[in-house]
Formats: C-alpha cells, sequence, structure tokens
C-alpha cells in the first residue's frame, strides 16, 4: 500500500472529536503541533477519544507501533466507531509500507479486516470507501484484492463523492496500465472539486510517469489554492521537494503550514525536519538547525529530528 502514509494524514490528522474526557488544553495542543503538550495534558486518560488523540499525535512523529497499539485501543473501546477503525487501517498500513516484505504482507489480514470494518459500520464514510477502494485496487488478489471489487466501490461513491469515484477510477486504470483513461479521471476528480488534494493526485501522477514539469505544476497548483495552509501543502511541498523543483515554493508553503493553526492533529515536527533539511541542502547550516531544534522543541523524541540535528 504505497499511498498509506499519504493516506493517514487526512484522517488521523482529521477533526477530533469532542468528548469531555478529552482536555480542552490537549486538542489545542494537538491542533498546534506541540506532541509533548499533548500528551502531557492527556496523563492517564484512557477514553476512546483519548486514545484516538493518542494515535494521531503518535503518527505525527512516524511513532508507528505507539500508533497502533493506541488505535487499536481506541477501536476496542467504541468497536462501532467507523472513523477509529479507518484510523486503525491506515496506521497499520504504514506500518506495512516502512517494514520489510515479510512484516508487511502478514499484515495485510488486518489493513483489510479493519478497512471493510469501517466500511460496515458507516456506508457513507467516503474516507473509508475510498481508502478500502485503493487497498482493492493495490492489494494482490491472493489476499483480497482486485480492481472488480475496486469498481463496485467507486459506483458507490459516485453520488457521495464524484471527485472520489473519479479519483479511485483513476488508480484502476493504473492498475490496468491505462495512462490515458487514468489521466482523464484524475482531471475529471480535479474538475468535480478543484481541491488541493485533486491537485496532489495529478501532482504524484505525473511524477510516477516522469513528467516532471506537469508534477511541478500540479503541486505548486495546490498550495497555491490551498487558503487553509493544511495537509495538502504539507503534501505538495514534499513533493516539491523530493524533486528538487520549485524550492522556494515548497519552503514558502511549509511556512505556511507552520503558521496556521490546524483543524487536525498538526505534524509540525515532520515539516520543520523537511524545512530544515531543504535549507540545509541550499547552504543554510543555521537555518536548518533552527529548524530542528523547533521540531525537537514540540517533540523531543522526534527521532528524525534528533538524528538532523546531532542529538
Amino acid at each position: 500500500m504505497k499511498r498509506s502514509l499519504q493516506f493517514v494524514a487526512p484522517i488521523l490528522l482529521a477533526s477530533l472529536c469532542a468528548a469531555a474526557q478529552v482536555p480542552v488544553s490537549a486538542k489545542a495542543d494537538a491542533h498546534n503541533g506541540r506532541v509533548d503538550s499533548a500528551f502531557g495534558a492527556l496523563g492517564n486518560a484512557r477514553s476512546a477519544d483519548a486514545e484516538f488523540l493518542r494515535c494521531g499525535l503518535y503518527s505525527s512523529i512516524e511513532d508507528r507501533d505507539h500508533a497502533i497499539q493506541a488505535c487499536e485501543a481506541a477501536t476496542t473501546a467504541a468497536p462501532n466507531n467507523s472513523t477509529y477503525e479507518l484510523a486503525l487501517a491506515r496506521v497499520y498500513g504504514d506500518k506495512a509500507d516502512h517494514s520489510g516484505a515479510f512484516t508487511g504482507m502478514r499484515m495485510v489480514g488486518k489493513i483489510r479486516g479493519a478497512f471493510e470494518r469501517a466500511v460496515q459500520l458507516d456506508g457513507s464514510n467516503v474516507e473509508a470507501l475510498s481508502d478500502l477502494g485503493q487497498f482493492y485496487v493495490e492489494a494482490p488478489g491472493i489476499v483480497g484484492g482486485g480492481t472488480d471489487k475496486a469498481k463496485e466501490l467507486a459506483t458507490k461513491l459516485q453520488p457521495l463523492s464524484a471527485a472520489r469515484a473519479h479519483r479511485l477510477n483513476a488508480m484502476i486504470a493504473r492498475k490496468n496500465h491505462d495512462d490515458a483513461t487514468a489521466e482523464t479521471e484524475y482531471k475529471a476528480a480535479l474538475a468535480a472539486g478543484h481541491t488541493p488534494e485533486a491537485w496532489v493526485d495529478l501532482a504524484r501522477y505525473y511524477r510516477d510517469r516522469k513528467q516532471y514539469d506537469a508534477a511541478e505544476n500540479a503541486a505548486r497548483s495546490a498550495i497555491q489554492i490551498d487558503k487553509e495552509h493544511g495537509p495538502d501543502t504539507l503534501d505538495a511541498a514534499k513533493l516539491l521537494l523530493q524533486l528538487h523543483r520549485g524550492v522556494p515554493i515548497a519552503q514558502a508553503g511549509l511556512r505556511g503550514y507552520l503558521a496556521t493553526p490546524q483543524e487536525h492533529v498538526a505534524a509540525y515536527a515532520q515539516a520543520h525536519v523537511l524545512l530544515g533539511d531543504s535549507l540545509k541542502e541550499s547552504g543554510d547550516t543555521d537555518g536548518a538547525q533552527k529548524e530542528y531544534a523547533a521540531a525537537l522543541a514540540l517533540a523531543h523524541n522526534y527521532e528524525p529530528a534528533r538524528k538532523a540535528a546531532g542529538k
């Protein structure tokens, strides 16, 4: 599931349920990327909402094992919550993506099961339908994948989100090596919603096709139209930096993201490290160290920041 990490952001870093068991200060800290402070404010709270917030916090600093533990606790405490099941599927997928082939294959059943339960619990959950469809596209038939299953979900998505239906159809076309149809569907998804997310999807498509000018332009568009400076800006900036193109735009996007309180668990520690690495590559060593220090001030155990800072 090559896009599982990208899929973590929209739900684990999505708006959190208000609950008396979750201190307001913990949610405020999470929305501002203050991971250490948020954990401290949560204390020993063990409600489903508290565990879900922990899951998002751990995911924001790429602590996958603890994220899984927290999401499993959330789904145990609230077994009928589709959002929590979807979050669990995504952290399973993220873990599989960052493990060896053997561990990844061993986790496929858990990933599929959690995605399918999320849809069973709420058949109108667009995120769950979309993610399950992507799983079916990417997974081999021997572990429950198949484009026929994905096509059924695309049909279900159509009245709920035309953009997501087109997006899934694009993935199906790519699986079938029909790049012309895939591009048409990605553009249809953009026309249906004109969202930063759709621009990021199109940018990734062009990157994979080695159409780097088009990929850069699409990523730039994602940043330019994302007035909320949210996770799509972070994804687009990351893509530009990977391509070594549009670096000033990417850096400005990261700064915009960092300057904007989020409606989700903000991945500010990640953003600071990305910005620091970019500054270091351009020769600004002092600026890079300041970014790494800022990341550690938010999350002292964030390993990429510790390594970058030489801790």
